[in-house]
């Protein structure tokens, strides 16, 4: 499976930088891609953070929205993406959308799923370095610049309690090595969803800011859309 996605890789970084690469029609369900943590712009994105993976999904034809986010609180950037989904929804026919989440906006597209009838309208939840269960550094921030990413956060127990994977919607979570090998990380922060889910832990992927435009993430991205886990399908038993 590993050397199929490098394999996959390669074939993403060559449309990449093909001169003239003739963009598909679309033919997939939309993307929503989310950004992660900026620290109330701290850490602003750079202006190019998604067009690696916007073009890799365009020219698998896929229309792409890059959703535009409030602020810092989870919540409220969930209804970001939801009016986005409808959105793109109706763009597209009353199409099922695909959504992507890099960092702390895996959590915000979770609480969409979860809370705001997500997966009634959702065929596919990625997630590119999320601490799923927290990062516990962010305890010391206040909520309004990423303290709902503490793993005891009132946002973060209610995100996950029970099922961790609901609806008819395929679950994948993919890290890297950046984000499994920061001295801050903890055993459970690459722990799958508890639910039925693909998880992929120990990619090549770069810095974990750089993680949406990595050709190796990309490629795992392109696998989970097209219905193939790029590492492995578990089933955990939902204990909170």
């Amino acid at each position: 499976m590993r050397q199929a996605m490098w394999t996959a890789a390669a074939v993403v970084a060559g449309v990449l930088c093909a001169p003239g690469a003739a963009q598909a029609q679309p033919t997939g369900n939309p993307v929503l891609i989310v950004h992660g943590w900026t620290a109330g712009g701290a850490f602003p994105l750079a202006p190019n953070w998604a067009d690696a993976l916007r073009t890799a999904l365009e020219n698998d034809g896929h229309p792409v929205y890059v959703v535009d986010l409030p602020g810092e609180l989870n919540i409220p950037n969930a209804q970001a993406i939801s009016q986005t989904a409808q959105r793109a929804a109706a763009e597209h026919d009353g199409a099922k959308v695909d959504v992507i989440g890099h960092s702390m906006g895996g959590l915000s597209s979770r609480w969409f799923l979860k809370f705001l009838g997500g997966t009634e309208t959702t065929a596919h939840y990625v997630s590119i370095g999320t601490g799923q269960y927290g990062w516990a550094p962010t305890c010391i921030l206040p909520a309004t610049l990423g303290g709902e990413m503490c793993p005891a956060s009132p946002f973060l127990t209610a995100l996950d309690h029970g099922d961790d994977t609901p609806g008819d919607v395929s679950y994948t979570t993919l890290r890297t090595l950046a984000d499994d090998s920061s001295g801050s990380h903890t055993a459970t922060d690459d722990r799958p969803l508890q639910g039925h889910s693909c998880i992929d832990t120990g990619i090549d992927g770069g810095p974990h800011a750089d993680e949406p435009s990595n050709p190796v993430v990309i490629a795992a991205v392109l696998e989970a859309l097209h219905d193939h886990c790029p590492g492995q399908v578990v089933d955990e038993p939902i204990t909170r």
